[in-house]
Formats: structure tokens, C-alpha cells, sequence
């Protein structure tokens, strides 16, 4: 879990992006924007259509298909599709949609893809450090070694559209995943609409279906995770996604210790690799894992096109540009 309440928390990432009035290209094409509540935090997008019943239309379906993805992966309704496979642990296997059968299929990519700095496993350690059940002290070295047990064991087994946890200790967390796959399923709503030009942001991760009129992409901001109202980087998006992770915002304190809430599953320790880390990729749901691998690992994931980070030293914020594959 990074960020938001329906995964837990609220977080960082984006302070700014490209705004204004629009600079229509033609008449007919209408500039549309929608500020929702959607996954447990706000919603911002922005879309060009042809006219403005076509960009309401399309804007309302991309905001319940958030709140559908939101129905099946979220870990705080216990209804839920996620909810339900945790229930089954060391037990029989369950029929799956195609949301959770996906996820489940991305989340062991990215595992292998980070050498495990990604981990939907990691629930046993947001628990044992008080995250997901409140508690009034730390957790004990027994208990952290635990929960890295539990989480160490994790298997996930897919069989077609059924899927099993074998080991009963094993307990998923989409927070490092779901959102990104809610963006991914609400651009495909906005494209199959036929929205060309789009930005939809859920609390710092974004995502950008074409560019403005005229402009070469959707302008967005880095925060810095230190100086509010200050940024670290700019870049523009154009069919690609960026999203954050920092240990700075969703914290739990035990006197004077304070952790974050990204874990690192090897230690069982909140991740101190990075102070912020942002990723850039093709695909929102890439951005998503691998901005929280990074954040661990504290090493440029693989397949990321462009990275931002705030280091722990004194050369604090960090860019690395560059060409690589999509996931």
C-alpha cells in the first residue's frame, strides 16, 4: 500500500499539471473537467471531446469504472473479490474475475521483474507494524521476523480463472498495484469512447491519453517531499503514466520511532532506500509497482522510461531520463 484510503492511506506525488484555459483546435472539440471521489481519494480528469454530453458521458463511465476496480480490490470491504481470496488462505481455490485474475498475474510479473522489492504479500508486515490494526507499541524483532516469514512463503497459484493461497499465513495487498490497474481500466473506458486527448490523476498517479491542442504533453509536477509547494522535477506526459511512492505522508509512531508505510519484505522494516521515488512508464500499472520498488531497492526498476528520486544525502533530488521497453 502507497497512498490511499482504499488501500489505507492518502500521499504525494503530483502538485501541479497543465491547466488553464484550453486552446481548442477546432470547433466541436470541447474541453470537459471532472473533480470526483473515487478508490477513497480525490479525482482529477480532464478530457477534449467532441461535445460536451460525449465528454460528461465518458468522464461518469470512467469514474465508475474506477469505483467498480475500487469494489473488487480493495482490502477495507470485507464484500470484496481481495477480501475473499485472503479468507481462503491454505484453503480451496476460488473462481476469480478478470480484475483479480489480472492483478494476481501483474503482481507475480513485477515481483520477478524487482527481484522482489515488489510483493502484494507484504499485508502480514502492514499489520504487524500497525497499519492496518491500530496497536499502542512497535512491533517486536519476533513479531517482524514472523510476518517476513509469512511473507517470504507466499505463493500465489493461478489455474485459468481459479486462483489459491497454499500457505494459510499468506495475505495480499494490492496497495502497490490497484490503483495503477484502476487508471489502466479507466483509460480504456475514455479510448473505447473515442477520447483521444485525456489526464486522469488519483492522488498523484497519473496517467495521459494523447497531449492539449498544441502542447507537447500533460505538464506535470514532482513534489518534494520536504518543502511543500515545492517541486523537484517536470516532465510531460503524452500515453504514458507516472506515479510516486515516499514513506513520508502515511506514517505510524511509536514514541520516537516513525516508519512509513512501504515495506521492504526482505528486512520487514518500513523501505529507507529513498526518500521519494517516481517512475514513469507506458503502462500505469508498471508505474505503480515499480515507483514502490524503487522506493525500496533504491535501484532504477527495469523497463521504467524516465525515474525521479529524493535521496537520504545532501545531493538530494535526482532525474534519470532514458529509452527503455514498456512492460
Amino acid at each position: 500500500m502507497k497512498r490511499r484510503a482504499f488501500l489505507g492511506v492518502v500521499g504525494t506525488g503530483v502538485v501541479g499539471m497543465w491547466g488553464g484555459l484550453p486552446r481548442l483546435p477546432g470547433v466541436g472539440d470541447r474541453f470537459i473537467e471532472r473533480w470526483s471521489w473515487a478508490m477513497g481519494q480525490p479525482v482529477h480528469l480532464m478530457t477534449f471531446a467532441p461535445s460536451e454530453g460525449e465528454g460528461l458521458a465518458a468522464c461518469a463511465a470512467a469514474l465508475a469504472e474506477l469505483r467498480r476496480v475500487e469494489a473488487r480490490l480493495t482490502l477495507f470491504d470485507d464484500a470484496s473479490d481481495l477480501c475473499e481470496l485472503n479468507r481462503r488462505a491454505g484453503r480451496e481455490a476460488m473462481r476469480v474475475d478478470r480484475d483479480l485474475r489480472a492483478v494476481l498475474a501483474l503482481a507475480q510479473r513485477f515481483r520477478r521483474r524487482t527481484g522482489g522489492a515488489f510483493d502484494v504479500a507484504v499485508e502480514p508486515l502492514m499489520r504487524t507494524w500497525g497499519f492496518h490494526r491500530p496497536r499502542a507499541n512497535g512491533p517486536s524483532p519476533a513479531e517482524i521476523a514472523e510476518a517476513r516469514e509469512a511473507v517470504g512463503s507466499a505463493v500465489i497459484e493461478l489455474d485459468g480463472d481459479r486462483a489459491r493461497l497454499p500457505n494459510a499465513h499468506t495475505q495480499l495487498d494490492f496497495g502497490g498495484i490497484g490503483v495503477g490497474y484502476g487508471i489502466a481500466r479507466a483509460l480504456a473506458v475514455l479510448r473505447a469512447r473515442g477520447i483521444k486527448r485525456a489526464f486522469l490523476d488519483v492522488s498523484g498517479d497519473c496517467a495521459a491519453i494523447g497531449a492539449p491542442p498544441g502542447e507537447e504533453g500533460w505538464l506535470v509536477e514532482v513534489a518534494d517531499p520536504d518543502r511543500p509547494g515545492r517541486v523537484i522535477a517536470a516532465t510531460r506526459l503524452r500515453d504514458t503514466a507516472l506515479a510516486t511512492s515516499a514513506n513520508s505522508v502515511a506514517v505510524v509512531r511509536y514514541g520516537a520511532l516513525v516508519c512509513g508505510h512501504v515495506m521492504n519484505p526482505a528486512t520487514g522494516w518500513p523501505g529507507r532506500a529513498l526518500r521519494q521515488a517516481s517512475v514513469v512508464s507506458r503502462d500505469p500499472v508498471a508505474a505503480d509497482a515499480l515507483s514502490t520498488a524503487m522506493l525500496v531497492s533504491g535501484r532504477r526498476p527495469p523497463g521504467a522510461l524516465r525515474v525521479y528520486e529524493v535521496t537520504r544525502g545532501p545531493d538530494r533530488a535526482t532525474d534519470w531520463a532514458g529509452s527503455a521497453p514498456g512492460p
